[in-house]
């Protein structure tokens, strides 16, 4: 069996080869990535478990703390390749797909494709659906801290209502996608779209 190179066989198919960062590691560079994650602290009270368990984010609850392999997200993101959007291995190429997260995740994947505006008031969109209004540095165009969700959304209050429950259960689940499944660049904020998702 032939020896099979760290370079591609074709480099006419992977155009920004030059600025990959596989070439550093060809010249002898040492690259690590560290995983950006922020998992919640602690959980919700039991009646805002109760309301996310009957979502579709209620699987994500089970999950619990997951080890980071860093190494491992090294050598993936070493070998992801942008102009294909595969990862690609001695053996061949491979992808994630939706299929692979709904497995994972127990994310439903079928039915109506979720799409949300990029313009609109988003301090109004708080206020309407988490009953609470963000300004300042903790909003940010269409993402907001997820710190002020921490501690907005902390406690709930002795003999709240079924409303003042089903805000905090969507502040949480925004925490959820912010801080485990779509985190941003940032790790810190999460995008408001998602919350158009729960319009009543």
């Amino acid at each position: 069996m032939e020896h099979i190179g760290q370079g591609p066989i074709n480099p006419t198919l992977l155009t920004i080869q030059k600025y990959h960062v596989f070439t550093n590691i060809w010249n002898g560079g040492e690259v690590t990535f560290c995983a950006r994650y922020n998992f919640w602290r602690h959980l919700p009270s039991e009646l805002v478990l109760q309301v996310i368990r009957n979502t579709m984010f209620g699987h994500i609850l089970d999950i619990g703390a997951v080890d980071i392999n860093n190494h491992l997200i090294t050598a993936l993101v070493e070998r992801w390749r942008l102009e294909t959007h595969t990862i690609n291995l001695p053996i061949g190429e491979c992808t994630v797909t939706l299929e692979d997260v709904a497995y994972q995740l127990g994310l439903p994947i079928n039915g109506v494709v979720v799409t949300g505006t990029a313009s609109t008031n988003w301090e109004m969109v708080c206020l309407n659906l988490l009953g609470d209004i963000t300004t300042g540095k903790r909003i940010m165009g269409q993402r907001v801290q997820m710190a002020w969700l921490d501690s907005t959304f902390e406690e709930l209050s002795e003999g709240a209502n079924d409303v003042v429950i089903e805000k905090h259960a969507r502040a949480f689940i925004m925490r959820m996608i912010g801080g485990f499944l779509m985190p941003d660049t940032s790790g810190a904020r999460v995008h408001l779209m998602h919350l158009h998702c729960w319009r009543t």
